[in-house]
């Protein structure tokens, strides 16, 4: 996948900053409205991922092929986005599913210094957590705004995408149609 960043992505990415700056004092995560899983964009045709190098909390490598095999929901957010920390406990829900993977990729620069304490806070016990301090993977995959969630199918493609939260606990048959 190309990256190319336009004077669109920047205005966008610079919108979601400035929106999160000025409702990190002000929103709630609880009242974050979250959009339903029909929402999902499909992408066809399915686009292949590139390699992405994300680091685990302990701090050890893992590439994403690690994880191909089952369908995948890959959901890129940070500490600091009010609808991220609103759609994680959707998200952890979700990847209770015996049939699914869910990644929680966050691109919190601080790594595991910020997503530890957030954790202990924000407890996540089915969704896996990696990390993207660098922003090597938002990158990759063109990810403007969080959050983010990319649907994989076992084979680690491209099957589907969406732009904010979203209900992730009723998501899992729109996942299995996406990724069928």
């Amino acid at each position: 996948m190309h990256l190319n960043l336009g004077r669109r992505a920047v205005l966008g990415a610079a919108a979601t900053l400035l929106s999160a700056l000025a409702a990190r004092n002000s929103a709630r995560a609880e009242d974050v409205e979250l959009h339903s899983p029909d929402s999902i964009v499909p992408v066809t045709p399915p686009a292949a991922l590139p390699d992405m190098n994300l680091h685990t909390l302990a701090g050890a490598d893992v590439v994403l092929k690690a994880y191909f095999g089952k369908p995948m929901v890959l959901n890129f957010w940070a500490t600091w986005c009010v609808p991220c920390v609103a759609e994680l406990p959707e998200l952890d829900r979700l990847a209770a599913t015996p049939d699914m993977t869910v990644l929680a990729i966050s691109a919190d620069r601080t790594g595991a210094a910020a997503i530890e304490p957030f954790l202990r806070k924000h407890p996540l016990t089915h969704a896996v957590v990696l990390l993207d301090p660098a922003s090597d993977a938002v990158h990759a995959v063109q990810i403007v705004g969080f959050p983010t969630t990319l649907i994989i199918d076992a084979g680690g493609r491209l099957r589907g995408r969406m732009e904010g939260p979203v209900q992730w606990s009723v998501a899992a048959a729109a996942v299995r149609r996406l990724t069928a």
